[in-house]
């Protein structure tokens, strides 16, 4: 028979077909070189699985498994590699792995939830066998895996310790309960637990553990008594549930070491905790294995021993702390905040020792903690604003270790941190006048009806010209108009033919000055649904022409200046104002850049009187009427010149 082209094209396409048979099914698979698995993984792992003890080692690419076999009482290892790897969001793995230690090959579809640097969540299926034309990839082995199955937690055999702020803060006195071990709720009055931050530690080994302490009630065999030692190993949230996992750093035996917590980020009366090293049997706290019903501990009191400034009485808002509300009186400063995640936290500070405009301020502990000494370094008050700088936490009690001024965050760039009066008292603005601007920025201004829908239906009024406006036009040249569509037209005797239109934004200045050669100026807007209080860095251009930004919210970011635009710079949208004041406005320009925000503002016009010129102490005053005299009289004698 004849051996030709075809024939040999036949024979090869059926030899690369058994050869691609024999890869897929002899466990051959030449696996993509670029499955390297992140570091973030990698080291051995502990978890709880189906009631054994298992080991899970993860190097950079292969993944073994060793489970003490409760039923067998021997070890039962796995070894796979990875093939194949997705990465979501650079805290969700999916891995497709192919186990080695068999003959015929199966492969693991699996996939992990990075919670902290010391705990990952994973679901998994059994090892699936896949047709022999197919490739193993996350499209054909993952296309069984149950997204809704329960997660396995593992926990890091050599953890980094984390710091415990975020998971538990403060002191409790608590009553407990261990459904599988007693019946009722223990409460004893010296059971507590203790999770303060101790600032200024060396090497911040007291702010990553607390301490539970156990008392055994009365009539109640199986309540604990000692103390227990948890370290911290990162806390994560799912949804309103927030979870924190730690380490028992005195148990040596590895199923008793680690335990999960959980408590409600909006409600810290329960505390539920796991009796076993998994974080799956948690679903609420009130109906965890082990439940804690948490009493909060105050703190001790201390005396005042000096003033704070009159004018610094009052209520405040921290544009620096989530707009917090401050309430200031002659020895004390009271802040209430509400973080993203969490219940309202308080802080108390006592005026304890002054030197100039810094005070040393006791620090009361959080939630029953010990206290500690900060400094406050003011700027003496201004309009409605209080500027300040606040330095570290330290526990040393000694004025110029703690106003130190290495004690403050000093780096190459800062400013100070505001607090703004929460009820403002409006004064001149220090950029008058009326001018038309261009806008640049994330968010426009925009035409808007404020206060809603119009109680009856405007005049259509005809207009040529239509721009955006800033205008500062009131008697006392108080409040910023701002209109993103202002008809600008006038009729033959020059006044606006528009006069039933409001603007879009009315603005009250309340405070400005000028730090690290910028100009600041604050504003509250009482319909600003966003933040009342606005930050515009502004400078004058040029004679008649003006340039603004206006903040995202409060607080005046340390980038932000005239042209900034972004809120990578802490602004939203930035104008470039001329102006263009008309006929019968009334609007005269005005300019401020701050420098001395604690000079009486005056009015536009001003007085001069002719004593200060010419040194006498009466001098006789003339009628409008000889001072147009004389005015004639020297006109109509240069005009007899000229002519």
């Amino acid at each position: 028979m004849e051996f030709n082209a075809v024939h040999l094209a036949a024979v090869l396409s059926a030899i690369f077909s058994l050869c691609c048979a024999q890869i897929y099914l002899g466990g051959n698979y030449d696996y993509d070189p670029r499955c390297h698995i992140s570091q973030t993984v990698q080291g051995e792992w502990y978890s709880r699985e189906r009631g054994d003890d298992t080991f899970t080692t993860i190097e950079q690419e292969t993944i073994r498994f060793n489970a003490y076999d409760q039923n067998t009482q021997r070890n039962l290892v796995i070894n796979t590699r990875c093939i194949n790897l997705t990465i979501y969001n650079n805290d969700n793995y999916t891995f497709v792995l192919q186990r080695t230690d068999t003959h015929v090959p199966c492969y693991y579809c699996t996939r992990m939830f990075v919670r902290t640097l010391n705990v990952i969540d994973k679901i998994s299926t059994p090892c699936v066998n896949i047709n022999p034309t197919e490739r193993p990839d996350v499209q054909t082995v993952c296309r069984n895996l149950d997204v809704n199955m329960e997660q396995i937690t593992l926990f890091s055999t050599n953890p980094t310790p984390k710091n415990c702020r975020s998971s538990l803060e403060g002191v409790w006195k608590f009553a407990y309960k261990n459904t599988y071990r007693f019946s009722g709720e223990c409460k004893h009055p010296d059971a507590n637990i203790t999770a303060c931050q101790v600032p200024g530690s060396q090497f911040f080994i007291d702010n990553q553990q607390f301490q539970v302490n156990y008392r055994q009630c009365e009539g109640m065999e199986d309540t604990e008594e000692g103390e227990v030692q948890f370290k911290c190993l990162g806390d994560w949230y799912i949804g309103k549930n927030h979870f924190f996992a730690v380490v028992n750093s005195r148990e040596s035996r590895i199923d008793e070491k680690y335990r999960c917590f959980l408590a409600n980020r909006d409600d810290d009366t329960f505390l539920g905790a796991s009796i076993t090293p998994e974080c799956n049997v948690l679903k609420n706290p009130q109906d965890a294995p082990s439940r804690y019903h948490m009493e909060q501990v105050k703190t001790e009191i201390m005396e005042p021993r000096c003033k704070l400034p009159e004018n610094f009485t009052g209520e405040w808002i921290n544009t620096a702390n989530f707009d917090a509300d401050v309430i200031i009186n002659r020895t004390h400063i009271i802040e209430r905040w509400k973080p993203d995640t969490g219940r309202i936290k308080e802080q108390v500070y006592v005026c304890v020792e002054k030197r100039n405009n810094r005070y040393m301020m006791a620090r009361h502990g959080i939630n029953g903690c010990q206290r500690d000494y900060v400094c406050f370094d003011f700027v003496p008050r201004h309009h409605s604003v209080i500027r300040y700088r606040k330095g570290k936490e330290l526990r040393d009690p000694t004025f110029s270790t703690v106003c130190s001024w290495t004690m403050f965050r000093a780096q190459q760039d800062w400013r100070y941190d505001l607090l703004v009066m929460k009820n403002p008292v409006s004064i001149k603005c220090p950029v008058a006048g009326k001018f038309k601007f261009q806008q640049h920025g994330d968010i426009l201004f925009e035409t808007r009806i404020r206060g809603g829908v119009t109680q009856m239906p405007r005049p259509n009024v005809y207009c040529k010209e239509n721009i955006s406006d800033f205008s500062v036009c009131d008697r006392d040249q108080r409040t910023i108009a701002v209109d993103a569509d202002y008809c600008v037209s006038v009729d033959h005797f020059g006044r606006p033919v528009d006069i039933y239109s409001e603007p879009d934004h009315m603005l009250k200045c309340i405070g400005f000055w000028r730090e690290n050669l910028k100009s600041y100026l604050i504003t509250y807007e009482e319909e600003d649904a966003y933040s009342k209080y606005r930050c515009w860095v502004y400078q004058r251009a040029d004679l008649n022409r003006i340039l603004m930004s206006l903040s995202v919210g409060a607080f005046c970011h340390v980038k932000q200046d005239v042209v900034s635009i972004s809120s990578r710079e802490g602004a939203q949208v930035a104008l470039d104002m001329v102006e263009y004041e008309r006929e019968h406005d009334d609007c005269p320009m005005y300019f401020d850049d701050g420098t001395n925000p604690y000079a009486e503002i005056s009015e536009q016009a001003a007085t001069f009187d002719a004593a200060t010129f010419n040194g006498a102490s009466e001098v006789p005053h003339c009628s409008l009427a000889v001072l147009l005299s004389i005015v004639w009289l020297i006109i109509g004698h240069i005009c007899r010149h000229l002519y």
